[in-house]
Protein backbone atom coordinates (compact mmCIF):
# COMPACT_ATOMS: atom_id res chain seq x y z
CA UNK A 1 0.00 0.00 0.00
CA UNK A 2 2.74 2.41 0.89
CA UNK A 3 4.67 1.83 -2.48
CA UNK A 4 1.52 3.01 -4.48
CA UNK A 5 0.58 5.69 -2.38
CA UNK A 6 4.35 6.60 -2.86
CA UNK A 7 4.11 6.01 -7.15
CA UNK A 8 1.02 8.25 -6.92
CA UNK A 9 3.17 10.95 -5.31
CA UNK A 10 5.54 10.58 -7.80
CA UNK A 11 3.37 11.00 -10.94
CA UNK A 12 1.55 13.80 -9.71
CA UNK A 13 5.06 15.65 -8.48
CA UNK A 14 5.93 14.64 -12.09
CA UNK A 15 2.85 15.75 -13.46
CA UNK A 16 2.87 19.45 -11.41
CA UNK A 17 6.76 19.87 -13.12
CA UNK A 18 4.80 19.92 -16.66
CA UNK A 19 2.05 22.04 -15.78
CA UNK A 20 3.17 24.43 -13.03
CA UNK A 21 4.16 26.97 -15.63
CA UNK A 22 3.78 29.59 -13.12
CA UNK A 23 6.70 28.77 -11.31
CA UNK A 24 9.96 29.81 -12.35
CA UNK A 25 12.10 28.22 -10.09
CA UNK A 26 12.86 31.38 -7.67
CA UNK A 27 16.56 32.16 -6.29
CA UNK A 28 15.64 29.96 -3.13
CA UNK A 29 15.24 27.30 -5.07
CA UNK A 30 18.45 25.20 -4.28
CA UNK A 31 20.75 24.15 -7.47
CA UNK A 32 19.85 20.77 -6.83
CA UNK A 33 16.70 20.98 -6.49
CA UNK A 34 16.23 22.55 -10.21
CA UNK A 35 19.05 19.85 -11.49
CA UNK A 36 16.07 17.16 -9.99
CA UNK A 37 13.16 18.99 -11.75
CA UNK A 38 15.36 18.71 -15.01
CA UNK A 39 15.72 15.03 -15.31
CA UNK A 40 12.11 14.36 -13.86
CA UNK A 41 11.02 16.26 -16.81
CA UNK A 42 13.65 14.76 -19.20
CA UNK A 43 11.91 11.38 -18.43
CA UNK A 44 9.04 12.28 -19.56
CA UNK A 45 9.56 13.39 -23.03
CA UNK A 46 8.06 10.97 -25.64
CA UNK A 47 10.42 8.57 -26.91
CA UNK A 48 10.14 8.81 -30.69
CA UNK A 49 11.11 12.85 -30.24
CA UNK A 50 14.47 11.02 -29.31
CA UNK A 51 15.27 8.09 -31.04
CA UNK A 52 17.94 7.87 -33.81
CA UNK A 53 16.47 7.07 -37.22
CA UNK A 54 16.57 3.18 -38.10
CA UNK A 55 18.58 3.18 -40.35
CA UNK A 56 21.53 4.43 -38.25
CA UNK A 57 21.71 1.18 -36.66
CA UNK A 58 22.34 -0.85 -39.53
CA UNK A 59 25.78 -0.73 -41.44
CA UNK A 60 25.19 -1.56 -45.26
CA UNK A 61 25.90 -5.38 -45.43
CA UNK A 62 23.29 -5.88 -42.80
CA UNK A 63 21.06 -3.42 -44.33
CA UNK A 64 21.14 -5.29 -47.40
CA UNK A 65 20.39 -8.38 -45.56
CA UNK A 66 17.59 -6.86 -43.49
CA UNK A 67 15.52 -4.88 -45.73
CA UNK A 68 16.95 -6.26 -49.14
CA UNK A 69 17.55 -2.60 -50.49
CA UNK A 70 20.35 -0.65 -50.00
CA UNK A 71 20.43 2.89 -47.69
CA UNK A 72 19.42 5.02 -50.69
CA UNK A 73 16.85 2.60 -52.70
CA UNK A 74 14.97 3.00 -48.82
CA UNK A 75 14.91 6.41 -48.68
CA UNK A 76 13.42 6.80 -52.47
CA UNK A 77 10.63 3.87 -51.50
CA UNK A 78 9.80 5.79 -48.13
CA UNK A 79 10.79 9.57 -48.42
CA UNK A 80 11.92 9.76 -45.06
CA UNK A 81 12.68 6.14 -43.49
CA UNK A 82 10.42 6.97 -39.85
CA UNK A 83 8.41 3.39 -39.92
CA UNK A 84 10.08 1.57 -37.39
CA UNK A 85 10.82 -2.65 -37.40
CA UNK A 86 9.65 -4.20 -34.09
CA UNK A 87 12.71 -6.21 -33.29
CA UNK A 88 14.48 -3.02 -33.11
CA UNK A 89 11.98 -0.52 -31.60
CA UNK A 90 10.41 -3.49 -29.36
CA UNK A 91 6.82 -3.15 -30.68
CA UNK A 92 4.71 -5.59 -29.56
CA UNK A 93 3.62 -7.87 -32.03
CA UNK A 94 -0.15 -6.58 -32.68
CA UNK A 95 1.58 -3.33 -33.81
CA UNK A 96 3.71 -4.45 -35.91
CA UNK A 97 0.95 -6.59 -37.74
CA UNK A 98 -0.87 -3.45 -38.00
CA UNK A 99 1.90 -1.75 -39.39
CA UNK A 100 2.33 -4.55 -42.14
CA UNK A 101 -1.02 -4.84 -43.01
CA UNK A 102 -1.05 -0.68 -43.34
CA UNK A 103 2.17 -0.67 -45.69
CA UNK A 104 1.27 -3.19 -47.74
CA UNK A 105 -2.24 -1.81 -48.12
CA UNK A 106 -0.75 1.25 -49.27
CA UNK A 107 1.72 -0.28 -51.58
CA UNK A 108 -1.13 -2.08 -53.20
CA UNK A 109 -2.70 1.24 -53.86
CA UNK A 110 0.10 2.33 -55.59
CA UNK A 111 0.70 -0.94 -57.65
CA UNK A 112 -0.52 0.20 -61.25
CA UNK A 113 2.09 2.67 -61.03
CA UNK A 114 4.91 -0.38 -61.13
CA UNK A 115 3.16 -3.04 -62.02
CA UNK A 116 2.04 -2.48 -65.98
CA UNK A 117 2.61 -3.00 -69.45
CA UNK A 118 4.57 -0.05 -71.25
CA UNK A 119 3.19 2.09 -73.26
CA UNK A 120 5.57 0.82 -76.51
CA UNK A 121 5.30 -2.96 -76.69
CA UNK A 122 8.50 -3.47 -79.28
CA UNK A 123 10.76 -3.45 -76.75
CA UNK A 124 9.14 -6.21 -74.97
CA UNK A 125 8.67 -8.03 -78.34
CA UNK A 126 12.55 -7.64 -79.32
CA UNK A 127 13.95 -8.54 -75.38
CA UNK A 128 11.93 -11.67 -75.70
CA UNK A 129 12.89 -12.93 -79.61
CA UNK A 130 16.24 -12.37 -78.21
CA UNK A 131 16.13 -15.30 -75.99
CA UNK A 132 14.75 -18.19 -78.58
CA UNK A 133 13.99 -16.46 -81.68
CA UNK A 134 9.70 -16.36 -81.29
CA UNK A 135 8.24 -13.48 -82.08
CA UNK A 136 5.50 -11.11 -80.85
CA UNK A 137 5.66 -11.74 -77.45
CA UNK A 138 5.00 -9.21 -74.75
CA UNK A 139 5.03 -11.25 -71.58
CA UNK A 140 5.02 -14.83 -70.03
CA UNK A 141 2.19 -15.88 -67.56
CA UNK A 142 1.97 -18.47 -64.67
CA UNK A 143 0.56 -18.96 -61.53
CA UNK A 144 2.04 -19.89 -58.05
CA UNK A 145 0.68 -20.86 -54.96
CA UNK A 146 1.39 -18.44 -51.72
CA UNK A 147 0.58 -20.67 -48.76
CA UNK A 148 -1.71 -19.03 -45.57
CA UNK A 149 -3.31 -20.12 -42.25
CA UNK A 150 -6.30 -21.33 -42.39
CA UNK A 151 -9.27 -18.67 -42.95
CA UNK A 152 -11.97 -18.47 -41.38
CA UNK A 153 -14.79 -17.83 -43.70
CA UNK A 154 -14.89 -19.97 -47.32
CA UNK A 155 -12.36 -22.58 -45.92
CA UNK A 156 -12.61 -24.90 -48.71
CA UNK A 157 -12.76 -22.71 -51.63
CA UNK A 158 -8.88 -22.12 -50.11
CA UNK A 159 -7.83 -25.47 -50.17
CA UNK A 160 -5.55 -26.92 -53.11
CA UNK A 161 -4.33 -30.39 -54.56
CA UNK A 162 -2.14 -30.99 -51.47
CA UNK A 163 -5.06 -29.89 -48.79
CA UNK A 164 -3.15 -26.49 -47.84
CA UNK A 165 -4.95 -23.43 -48.01
CA UNK A 166 -3.44 -21.35 -50.37
CA UNK A 167 -4.16 -18.02 -52.71
CA UNK A 168 -3.47 -18.57 -56.21
CA UNK A 169 -1.37 -15.44 -57.59
CA UNK A 170 -1.45 -14.88 -61.37
CA UNK A 171 1.59 -13.46 -62.55
CA UNK A 172 3.12 -12.12 -66.01
CA UNK A 173 6.27 -10.88 -66.38
CA UNK A 174 9.09 -9.31 -69.22
CA UNK A 175 12.28 -10.64 -70.26
CA UNK A 176 13.79 -8.89 -67.15
CA UNK A 177 11.60 -10.82 -64.36
CA UNK A 178 9.65 -7.60 -64.37
CA UNK A 179 6.17 -8.23 -63.29
CA UNK A 180 3.20 -6.53 -65.94
CA UNK A 181 0.48 -7.96 -64.08
CA UNK A 182 -0.21 -9.38 -60.62
CA UNK A 183 -3.95 -11.04 -59.73
CA UNK A 184 -3.65 -11.74 -56.28
CA UNK A 185 -7.15 -12.33 -55.22
CA UNK A 186 -8.27 -15.45 -56.25
CA UNK A 187 -8.36 -19.00 -53.69
CA UNK A 188 -6.06 -21.91 -53.86
CA UNK A 189 -8.62 -24.01 -55.56
CA UNK A 190 -9.02 -21.31 -58.38
CA UNK A 191 -7.82 -23.07 -62.02
CA UNK A 192 -4.78 -20.70 -64.01
CA UNK A 193 -6.86 -20.56 -66.79
CA UNK A 194 -10.64 -19.66 -64.79
CA UNK A 195 -8.24 -16.58 -63.46
CA UNK A 196 -6.86 -15.44 -66.35
CA UNK A 197 -10.26 -15.65 -68.11
CA UNK A 198 -11.90 -13.50 -64.98
CA UNK A 199 -9.06 -10.95 -64.79
CA UNK A 200 -8.66 -7.48 -65.73
CA UNK A 201 -5.91 -8.30 -68.41
CA UNK A 202 -7.27 -11.45 -69.82
CA UNK A 203 -10.39 -9.32 -70.34
CA UNK A 204 -8.23 -6.80 -72.03
CA UNK A 205 -6.30 -9.72 -73.85
CA UNK A 206 -9.82 -10.72 -75.09
CA UNK A 207 -10.85 -7.55 -76.42
CA UNK A 208 -7.76 -6.99 -78.59
CA UNK A 209 -6.58 -4.09 -76.48
CA UNK A 210 -2.40 -5.62 -77.24
CA UNK A 211 -3.05 -6.08 -80.97
CA UNK A 212 -2.23 -8.86 -82.26
CA UNK A 213 0.44 -9.67 -79.64
CA UNK A 214 0.65 -13.07 -77.94
CA UNK A 215 1.90 -14.87 -74.12
CA UNK A 216 3.47 -18.18 -73.25
CA UNK A 217 2.03 -20.58 -70.99
CA UNK A 218 2.33 -24.01 -69.71
CA UNK A 219 -0.08 -26.80 -70.75
CA UNK A 220 -2.37 -25.45 -68.10
CA UNK A 221 -3.87 -22.60 -70.17
CA UNK A 222 -5.86 -22.98 -73.09
CA UNK A 223 -4.95 -22.06 -76.69
CA UNK A 224 -6.47 -18.99 -77.62
CA UNK A 225 -5.65 -15.94 -80.07
CA UNK A 226 -3.20 -14.29 -77.78
CA UNK A 227 -2.02 -17.22 -75.45
CA UNK A 228 -0.10 -20.37 -77.35
CA UNK A 229 0.76 -23.08 -75.45
CA UNK A 230 3.44 -26.25 -76.32
CA UNK A 231 2.44 -28.68 -78.01
CA UNK A 232 1.20 -32.04 -76.35
CA UNK A 233 3.64 -35.18 -76.96
CA UNK A 234 5.19 -33.64 -79.91
CA UNK A 235 6.76 -36.45 -82.67
CA UNK A 236 7.94 -33.77 -85.50
CA UNK A 237 11.35 -32.55 -85.37
CA UNK A 238 9.75 -28.78 -85.64
CA UNK A 239 7.33 -29.35 -83.02
CA UNK A 240 10.25 -30.63 -80.78
CA UNK A 241 12.12 -27.70 -81.80
CA UNK A 242 9.67 -25.08 -81.22
CA UNK A 243 8.61 -26.60 -77.64
CA UNK A 244 12.16 -26.08 -76.93
CA UNK A 245 11.83 -22.63 -77.36
CA UNK A 246 9.16 -22.14 -76.05
CA UNK A 247 10.42 -23.64 -72.72
CA UNK A 248 13.27 -21.73 -72.75
CA UNK A 249 11.30 -18.26 -73.34
CA UNK A 250 8.60 -19.26 -70.84
CA UNK A 251 11.37 -19.97 -67.85
CA UNK A 252 11.62 -16.23 -67.11
CA UNK A 253 8.48 -16.16 -65.28
CA UNK A 254 9.42 -19.16 -63.47
CA UNK A 255 12.56 -17.43 -62.47
CA UNK A 256 10.80 -13.95 -61.75
CA UNK A 257 8.71 -15.79 -59.05
CA UNK A 258 11.61 -17.48 -57.71
CA UNK A 259 13.58 -14.02 -57.05
CA UNK A 260 10.12 -12.57 -55.77
CA UNK A 261 10.05 -15.45 -53.51
CA UNK A 262 14.12 -15.22 -52.45
CA UNK A 263 14.10 -11.87 -51.70
CA UNK A 264 10.70 -11.80 -49.98
CA UNK A 265 10.95 -14.72 -47.65
CA UNK A 266 7.35 -14.81 -46.55
CA UNK A 267 6.00 -15.83 -49.39
CA UNK A 268 8.01 -18.91 -48.86
CA UNK A 269 5.99 -19.89 -45.63
CA UNK A 270 2.64 -19.44 -44.49
CA UNK A 271 1.79 -15.89 -44.41
CA UNK A 272 -0.62 -15.77 -40.79
CA UNK A 273 -2.83 -13.48 -42.12
CA UNK A 274 -6.11 -13.47 -43.41
CA UNK A 275 -7.09 -13.82 -47.16
CA UNK A 276 -7.35 -10.31 -47.57
CA UNK A 277 -4.28 -9.16 -46.13
CA UNK A 278 -2.16 -12.07 -47.72
CA UNK A 279 -3.47 -10.67 -50.96
CA UNK A 280 -2.05 -7.14 -49.87
CA UNK A 281 1.13 -8.27 -48.74
CA UNK A 282 1.70 -10.64 -51.88
CA UNK A 283 1.26 -7.47 -54.21
CA UNK A 284 3.65 -4.94 -52.30
CA UNK A 285 6.11 -7.91 -52.49
CA UNK A 286 5.67 -7.67 -56.28
CA UNK A 287 5.64 -3.97 -56.42
CA UNK A 288 9.12 -3.55 -54.06
CA UNK A 289 10.54 -6.45 -56.50
CA UNK A 290 9.76 -4.45 -59.75
CA UNK A 291 11.30 -1.54 -57.84
CA UNK A 292 14.58 -3.41 -56.92
CA UNK A 293 14.63 -4.19 -60.40
CA UNK A 294 14.67 -0.57 -61.60
CA UNK A 295 17.46 0.23 -58.98
CA UNK A 296 19.59 -2.73 -59.48
CA UNK A 297 19.30 -4.34 -56.20
CA UNK A 298 21.58 -7.55 -56.21
CA UNK A 299 19.95 -10.88 -55.07
CA UNK A 300 22.23 -12.64 -52.93
CA UNK A 301 22.84 -16.24 -53.08
CA UNK A 302 23.29 -16.88 -49.37
CA UNK A 303 19.19 -15.34 -48.90
CA UNK A 304 17.96 -19.15 -50.12
CA UNK A 305 15.93 -20.06 -53.06
CA UNK A 306 13.40 -23.44 -53.23
CA UNK A 307 14.60 -24.95 -55.80
CA UNK A 308 10.84 -26.11 -57.51
CA UNK A 309 10.55 -22.40 -58.21
CA UNK A 310 12.83 -22.60 -61.12
CA UNK A 311 12.87 -24.80 -64.00
CA UNK A 312 15.94 -27.29 -65.10
CA UNK A 313 17.87 -24.67 -67.26
CA UNK A 314 19.99 -28.18 -68.41
CA UNK A 315 16.82 -29.56 -69.35
CA UNK A 316 16.27 -25.75 -72.32
CA UNK A 317 17.91 -26.23 -75.61
CA UNK A 318 20.50 -23.59 -76.79
CA UNK A 319 18.98 -21.54 -79.61
CA UNK A 320 20.84 -19.23 -82.09
CA UNK A 321 20.27 -15.65 -82.13
CA UNK A 322 17.41 -14.25 -82.77
CA UNK A 323 16.74 -13.58 -86.58
CA UNK A 324 15.12 -10.73 -88.37
CA UNK A 325 12.03 -9.35 -87.55
CA UNK A 326 9.41 -11.04 -88.77
CA UNK A 327 7.32 -10.04 -91.59
CA UNK A 328 5.24 -7.00 -90.57
CA UNK A 329 1.87 -8.21 -92.96
CA UNK A 330 1.56 -11.22 -90.89
CA UNK A 331 1.33 -9.42 -88.06
CA UNK A 332 -1.57 -7.87 -89.53
CA UNK A 333 -2.86 -11.21 -90.79
CA UNK A 334 -2.81 -13.20 -87.64
CA UNK A 335 -5.77 -11.43 -85.79
CA UNK A 336 -8.27 -12.76 -88.32
CA UNK A 337 -7.30 -16.56 -87.73
CA UNK A 338 -8.86 -18.77 -85.92
CA UNK A 339 -6.81 -20.85 -82.77
CA UNK A 340 -5.83 -23.79 -85.14
CA UNK A 341 -4.09 -21.48 -87.78
CA UNK A 342 -2.78 -18.68 -85.56
CA UNK A 343 -1.01 -21.37 -83.67
CA UNK A 344 0.26 -23.68 -86.75
CA UNK A 345 1.60 -19.81 -88.50
CA UNK A 346 3.26 -19.12 -85.24
CA UNK A 347 4.89 -22.62 -85.45
CA UNK A 348 5.51 -22.38 -89.03
CA UNK A 349 7.05 -19.17 -88.40
CA UNK A 350 9.59 -20.20 -85.94
CA UNK A 351 10.25 -23.59 -88.14
CA UNK A 352 11.24 -21.25 -90.80
CA UNK A 353 14.17 -19.47 -88.61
Amino acid sequence: MDRDVNEIDEFMEDLTNLTDISDNLSSSDSEGRKEERQIKKSRLIPFYKTRKDILTYFCEEKLMRTFRFDRVSIEYITGTFQTVVGNVLRYSQASVSRSISGVSLALSLISHKHICFPANLNNLKIQFAEIARIPGIIGCIDGRHIRLQRPTMHEKAYVNHKNYHFINVQGICDANHKFLSVCATKSGSCHNSSILKCSTIGKKFEAGDFGTSIMLGDSGYANTLFLIIPYNEPTEAYKTRFNAAHKTTRCVIERAFGSLKKRFNVLHSEIRMKPVKASWITVACCVLHNVAIDLNMPLDDEWGTVNTDFEDESETTECEPRPERADAQKDSVLRRLGNEKRQLIAYNTFRRH
